[in-house]
Formats: structure tokens, C-alpha cells, sequence
């Protein structure tokens, strides 16, 4: 089907004005094009990955637009006007709710003169699922840090006491222990991304944010994995949330009162840990 171009909209971004559903075309790379989504919890360092990527010519990279959790509500709601509670969305919902995912896309193309969108969001994996569904050739980068990591980023960010909303569920559960909660936090956020991944192997890649200073063969993963010509950036460290990361091998987990975190939950963080490759708390 021949691209329909509006009058003074970015060439580039025609793409996702087409009333089509995604796919491959014939004779065309997808990946070069598609969508790419950082998934990447509070905490694990996603400024450092955005400085790495917001330095490529062709990624308009954004942050908070709202644009996933915008298209999982919409076809909530169109679930509901099709009276599907359950099973896969309509053809009319899922081309309704493209058309509106993609005019948005294509506004913030043309603001940034870019080809090609890049959110990073803080976005739960089942938000992200119904993206994956509008856009099949999404490239999803899923950043994970050590549970030591984390929680010494939190606490750096909040040296007189934990305020942000994100965790009060946990600092509820856990009120005694800052270690037990925090541990909670990553366990919470880490196993779902873990599962996603899993869910759909060719269509993420898993980057740890330690290993991100580690030379470039971090940085070449991503950009093979993107599909992009050139090289992504070099990334930089700075602020609460994003110091810079020591060796996974080195993160002293030995400073955290591990004796403070209940059994059961220290089996988890650690299952998930071995998971991805980091050493164990305890």
C-alpha cells in the first residue's frame, strides 16, 4: 500500500499514518523504523541509558508522554464498548487506537525532526503488552540494576527519610525495615520485566546498567539490536538516581543488613538476582 503523506507532515514519520496493521513489508526493515521502548523501573538508572541513546541522529527520545499507558487504556475501554472483558481486542480497536498512538508519534517526530521514536517509561510490562500488540516490531530494551544498586540509589536520593509514592506500599508492608521494603521494591519490579522478556525473546533485549561502563560491547548490543547504521552515544553519569555503577562483581552487597530482610523475600531478590547474572545478597 503507497504511503499517504499530509500536507507539511514529516515524511519520515508516514509511516504510522498508515491504516494497516503492523508488520513486515515486503522488501523493508522494520527494525530500522520501529518503535523503541526503554522499559526501565525507578531507580535503575534510565538517565544514564536515555544520555546513551538521545545522542543517536535518528532517535527523538522522550520521556512520560503517557503514550503506552494511554493505548492500554484505550483498549480497556474498547474492550468494554465491545463487550470483550477477555481475548484479543478487536480489529476495529486495535486500529482505533493505533490511529491515535500514531498521531501522537508523528507529532513528536516532526517536533524533533527525527525518524524515529524513543520513549523511555517507567511503564509496567502489561501497559507495554498492549503496545507490543499495535506495534509488533517494537524494539524493547530492558534495564535492570543490582538490588544493592537500587537501593542505595534510593537512599542517596532521599537521605532524611523515603517520600516518593512509588514505594510507600512497600515502606507500609515493611515499616521497621528500609532494607526489607526496598528489597520488596526490586523483587516487585524486577520479576515482571524478567517475565515480559522471557514472553517475548525476539522482540527485547535485557542491558544491565552496570554493565553500561564497562567498554563498548554494551553499546554495540543496542545498536545491532535497534538496527540503527550509527553507533549510539557514550553514556553519562550524574544525579541521585544514576551515579556511576560499579562492577556487578563489586556492588558491595556486604554493607546492606541482609539479617533485616525476611527469608522468603531473600530467596526472591536472590533467584532473581542469579537470574540476571549478578552475585546473591546472602
Amino acid at each position: 500500500m503507497a504511503a499517504a503523506h499530509t500536507a507539511g507532515a514529516d515524511p519520515a514519520a508516514a509511516h504510522l499514518l498508515r491504516d494497516r496493521p503492523a508488520g513486515r513489508a515486503a522488501g523493508v526493515d522494520q527494525t530500522s523504523r520501529a518503535p523503541v521502548i526503554v522499559l526501565a523501573p525507578p531507580y535503575s538508572g534510565a538517565g544514564t541509558l536515555r544520555s546513551l541513546l538521545v545522542a543517536h541522529p535518528d532517535l527523538a527520545c522522550t520521556t512520560g508522554t503517557g503514550v503506552l499507558p494511554l493505548c492500554d487504556h484505550a483498549m480497556a475501554t474498547w474492550r468494554n464498548a465491545d463487550s470483550r472483558p477477555s481475548g484479543p481486542p478487536s480489529a476495529l480497536a486495535c486500529a482505533a487506537t493505533r490511529a491515535l498512538a500514531a498521531s501522537i508519534i508523528t507529532a513528536i517526530l516532526a517536533r524533533e525532526g527525527k525518524p524515529r521514536w524513543c520513549e523511555i517509561a517507567a511503564a509496567s510490562p502489561q501497559v507495554a503488552e498492549a503496545f507490543l500488540r499495535l506495534y509488533p516490531d517494537t524494539r524493547f530494551l530492558c534495564l535492570h540494576r543490582t538490588c544493592q544498586g537500587v537501593i542505595r540509589a534510593v537512599l542517596d536520593s532521599s537521605p532524611w527519610g523515603i517520600t516518593d509514592p512509588v514505594l510507600a506500599p512497600f515502606t507500609i508492608k515493611y515499616p521497621v525495615s528500609t532494607v526489607a521494603s526496598l528489597t520488596a521494591y526490586w523483587v516487585t519490579t524486577t520479576a515482571p520485566l524478567l517475565a515480559f522478556e522471557r514472553e517475548h525473546p525476539g522482540s527485547c533485549l535485557r542491558v544491565r546498567f552496570e554493565d553500561l561502563a564497562q567498554g563498548q560491547q554494551a553499546n554495540e548490543e543496542i545498536t545491532s539490536f535497534l538496527g540503527l547504521a550509527a553507533a549510539v552515544g557514550q553514556p553519562r553519569y550524574g544525579g541521585h538516581d544514576q551515579p556511576l555503577p560499579e562492577s556487578p562483581e563489586t556492588e558491595p552487597a556486604a554493607d546492606l543488613p541482609v539479617s533485616l530482610i525476611p527469608p522468603a523475600l531473600l530467596k526472591q531478590a536472590n533467584d532473581l538476582l542469579q537470574q540476571l547474572g549478578y552475585p546473591v545478597l546472602a
